[in-house]
C-alpha cells in the first residue's frame, strides 16, 4: 500500500489531537514464552530504550449476527495464562510500542508542555508496518510461521479545551442543543457499523464523549474515535489496509460531528 494522504480528507492546522494509536491483535505465536520478552525488546531497543510493565489487555473481537436477546459488540475471550504488556518508550515518551503475546500497538501522544508535533498518520503507519514485520520475522525464528492477525484498530483521542463555566457542548459538537438545559457533565457512547465491499459488517467505529481535566486544570471535552474490526485477510498488508480505512473514516466522522465554529478555531484547511 502507498502511504499518501487522501486528497478528500479534511485537514486542520491546529487540531485538538492528544493521542493516536495503531494496533493489531493476532493468535499467540508458536514457541513464544514470556521469558523471551527481552528478545522482543531487543528488536526495538535502539529506538525505544525505556521499558515499563503494564496490566495485559484481554483478547477482544467485534462480533456480529448474535441471536435475538443477545448484544453484539466487543467481546473478550480469555484462556490460559495472561502475559504482561510491555511499553517500549522513546526517551521523551511521545512515542511508544506496546507488546504482549497477542498484541502490538504503536502510540503517539502529547507530552511535557504539549507542544510536540503529531508526525502524521502516513509516517506512523509506515513505522508501525515495519515494526509488525520485524516482530513477524522474530516469531518465524521460533517456529516457521507468519502472524495470524484477527483484529485491527486505530484510535484518535482529542482533548477539546472548553474554558470555564458551563459545559457548552453545542459550541464544539453538532446535535448537542437542548433549549434551556445547562450541562455540567457528559458521558456519551455510540457505535457505527463498518461494512466491507460486499456490504457485510467488518468492524465498528466507537464514539466516546466525556468531560475531563488536563494536568494544568483546564477543563476539556474528550472525544475518542476508534475503528476496530477484522481485516480482509490475516496477513500484515490486509491489517494495514483496514487501519488506513479506519483512519479515513475517523477523520471524516470527526469533521461531521464537530461544528463549523470548532473548525475555525482549529484552522480547518479543507
Amino acid at each position: 500500500m502507498t502511504n499518501t494522504r487522501p486528497d478528500h480528507l479534511p485537514d486542520f492546522g491546529k487540531p485538538p489531537l492528544n493521542e493516536v494509536a495503531l494496533g493489531v491483535q493476532f493468535s499467540p505465536p508458536i514457541g513464544y514464552l514470556q521469558i523471551r520478552s527481552g528478545e522482543v525488546w531487543s528488536l526495538f531497543k535502539s529506538d525505544y530504550p525505556v521499558v515499563q510493565e503494564q496490566p495485559p489487555l484481554e483478547p477482544a473481537f467485534e462480533t456480529f449476527g448474535l441471536q435475538y436477546g443477545q448484544f453484539g459488540g466487543r467481546i473478550g475471550f480469555f484462556s490460559g495464562a495472561m502475559h504482561n504488556r510491555f511499553w517500549f518508550l522513546r526517551n521523551d515518551g511521545d512515542e511508544l510500542v506496546q507488546f504482549q503475546q497477542d498484541r502490538l500497538l504503536h502510540n503517539w501522544r502529547k507530552v511535557g508542555d504539549q507542544t510536540n508535533e503529531y508526525p502524521r498518520f502516513e509516517q506512523m503507519i509506515e513505522r508501525f508496518g515495519a515494526e509488525v514485520r520485524r516482530l513477524q520475522t522474530y516469531f518465524s525464528t521460533l517456529s516457521p510461521q507468519a502472524l495470524v492477525i484477527n483484529q485491527c484498530e486505530v484510535s484518535y483521542i482529542n482533548h477539546i479545551e472548553v474554558g470555564t463555566g458551563p459545559l457548552n457542548l453545542s459550541t464544539w459538537l453538532r446535535g448537542m442543543v437542548i433549549e434551556g438545559v445547562e450541562f455540567d457533565d457528559v458521558n456519551i457512547g455510540l457505535r457505527e457499523v463498518i461494512r466491507g465491499e460486499n456490504g457485510q459488517p467488518i468492524g465498528r467505529i466507537t464514539y466516546e464523549v466525556a468531560a475531563g481535566f488536563k494536568p494544568d486544570g483546564k477543563r476539556i471535552i474528550v472525544l475518542n474515535l476508534t475503528a476496530r474490526g477484522a481485516p480482509k485477510g490475516t496477513d500484515i498488508d490486509s491489517a494495514l489496509q483496514f487501519i488506513a480505512l479506519g483512519r479515513e473514516l475517523i477523520v471524516l466522522r470527526f469533521a461531521q460531528v464537530t461544528t463549523e465554529g470548532a473548525h475555525k478555531a482549529w484552522e480547518r484547511k479543507q
